[in-house]
């Protein structure tokens, strides 16, 4: 009833149904769900304490929008209670449960996995899951007629050709199990270059793996395709290039010169530029008209801290070349600044849309604001120096910037950072359940014919 009433909620004119009212409803379902939990002891649990938990932290993890250690908080008390009901080990190690059971706990449990990667890297924290104690093997792509109580084994799995709900979580689990490695490792320090070609190694067998009916393709190819495979095969992507710039952020931040450097520089530029093209083509296709309008309330809110955090990145990039922090093998970031100035302000005229409910959108729309002013006065003042008696166009600002901070308006300086911090590794979101956004139990029971 609270996931109904936080969908009601994204379009709450379309139901005749005043804002206030549906969130005067959204938090009598928050409260009484949160008194259901309480009454039935869910420290202690028992059938469905789970999965009441893990719909309560969907929708606390959509209200409270803003990046928050709260959530991740929560998603750890969820885990240690799953863990204490034995969902980390496989259930073939006990023969009394049944197939249809085991089945259920399987699915469960991958859903508790990509909870906590997704919650842990959002607040750069460490995961609470440690995948040496863990066996539980992925879910059987099975449909709801194939298996039931009356079964004794589990029927052979169905064809992984067909684009379905269940078969995209059991898919993006390759990817995150991967990308979960690479957080865990590059979160104890700088990974050697070893260890670097190994995960690169594993990463891409993974990329490699990702069925046809599910990798991105540009929209302008794609057009026919089903919307919400479309959305499926977008965030797919983003998650990708999430696993990508996790591999080299560290060489990225260090900036120093060097071949391996300024290849790490490369990727990580253009795995953000990535990103934040498909938050321009989101926010175009939600729009009356375009590929993804009718399914717009399952376009992740939490999306938004991927874009964010690319958003971040460029902004770096975009300042160290204008503090002339770049080695000599940087010369095609440098040759990609255009792109990255365009991506930027594209971002910072969405980020602006949202500057009023969202923190932290505010926070990156003065960010990035502050990096063009920045960038702008820097190629104003070398396009003054090279030119010899040329006019130049009097509406340009070509005074000097004394410094990054010193462009942000206002008290702006100190506080924006904050939470902004380029040395912890902020990496992903999309929080599990707002990929589908609103549509949870279609991760619990995916449809109708699936079991």
């Amino acid at each position: 009833m609270g996931i109904s009433a936080f969908l009601q909620q994204q379009d709450a004119r379309s139901h005749g149904l005043s804002a206030v009212e549906v969130q005067n409803m959204l938090e009598t379902y928050r409260c009484l769900t949160t008194h259901c939990l309480t009454t039935g002891d869910y420290l202690r649990p028992s059938k469905y304490t789970i999965e009441t938990l893990t719909l309560y932290y969907f929708v606390e993890r959509n209200v409270n929008i803003d990046i928050s250690v709260s959530n991740w908080l929560l998603i750890g008390v969820i885990i240690r209670i799953a863990l204490r009901m034995g969902l980390h080990r496989d259930p073939s190690h006990w023969p009394n449960i049944r197939p249809l059971q085991a089945e259920h706990r399987r699915r469960l449990w991958i859903i508790l996995y990509q909870m906590d990667f997704f919650s842990s890297t959002q607040v750069g924290l460490p995961r609470i899951i440690k995948d040496s104690q863990c066996d539980t093997r992925p879910p059987a792509h099975l449909f709801s007629y194939d298996l039931g109580i009356e079964h004794d084994e589990i029927p052979p799995e169905r064809l992984l050709t067909e684009s379905t709900a269940l078969l995209y979580i059991i898919q993006r689990d390759r990817i995150i199990r991967v990308t979960a490695e690479i957080y865990d490792i590059i979160e104890a320090g700088p990974p050697s270059p070893s260890a670097v070609a190994t995960l690169n190694s594993k990463l891409q067998r993974a990329i490699d793996a990702i069925p046809a009916w599910l990798k991105y393709k540009p929209l302008e190819i794609s057009i026919a395709d089903n919307p919400l495979a479309i959305l499926h095969g977008m965030f797919m992507d983003v998650l990708v290039q999430k696993a990508i710039y996790l591999l080299h952020r560290w060489s990225f931040m260090k900036g120093s010169s060097g071949e391996e450097n300024a290849k790490s520089n490369d990727i990580c530029i253009t795995a953000a530029l990535a990103i934040l093209e498909h938050q321009r083509r989101m926010s175009e296709e939600v729009q009356p008209g375009g590929i993804l309008f009718n399914i717009r309330w399952k376009v992740p809110i939490s999306l938004n801290y991927e874009f964010l955090q690319s958003t971040m990145m460029l902004c770096f990039a975009l300042s160290r070349f204008d503090d002339g922090n770049i080695g000599a093998g940087d010369s095609y970031s440098l040759h990609r600044r255009h792109d990255i100035v365009e991506a930027l302000t594209f971002a910072k005229a969405l980020w602006e849309k949202d500057a009023d409910q969202l923190t932290e959108a505010r926070r990156a729309a003065k960010a990035i604001e502050a990096v063009l002013r920045q960038d702008s006065d820097e190629s104003s003042a070398s396009t003054l120096a090279t030119l010899d008696g040329g006019m130049l166009n009097p509406s340009v600002n070509i005074s000097h910037a004394a410094g990054f901070l010193d462009q942000v308006p206002g008290d702006a300086a100190q506080s924006y950072f904050d939470s902004f911090n380029y040395e912890q590794t902020i990496a992903l979101d999309p929080s599990f359940f707002t990929v589908e956004t609103g549509n949870i139990l279609e991760d619990f029971v995916p449809e109708q014919n699936q079991l």
